[in-house]
């Protein structure tokens, strides 16, 4: 996430676009229904980073301790995690993972372009660059 919040800080023209993917079993499943459902009472961005950045596995009870420290109302939280636009989210984004050949994340689309794993700034910006002179 750093190498891409600084790509975004030096240009204000490439748009990030975040999808929940839950890949890594039901801790993850979880973590991402919380991040989702967190979007009510905006807090995605906060909830969201907090979980990535845990150490350890993730898990319904450290995810909700985690949510707690954030701000939004966990009982609140909780429910709005069942809901009907929170599993159209996650189903759309497996689609799109299946649709794009996605094995694994982080994974970026720049352009055309899938770029799969781990990218450093240079390179992001190498091919958002690349993109640019294709259009």
């Amino acid at each position: 996430m750093p190498e891409l919040d600084a790509l975004l800080s030096e240009d204000g023209k490439v748009r990030r676009v975040m999808r929940e993917w839950p890949i890594l079993g039901e801790g993850s499943v979880f973590a991402a229904r919380a991040a989702l459902a967190s979007r009510n009472e905006g807090k995605y961005a906060d909830l969201h980073n907090a979980l990535m950045g845990m150490r350890g596995r993730v898990e319904a009870n450290t995810d909700l301790r985690v949510a707690a420290e954030i701000g939004p109302d966990v009982e609140k939280l909780k429910a709005d995690m069942r809901s009907p636009e929170v599993d159209e989210h996650i189903a759309t984004s497996v689609r799109l993972a299946k649709a794009l050949g996605f094995s694994g994340t982080p994974s970026f689309v720049v352009g055309e372009q899938l770029v799969p794993g781990f990218v450093e700034k240079a390179q992001l910006v190498t091919t958002v660059a690349a993109a640019r002179k294709v259009k």
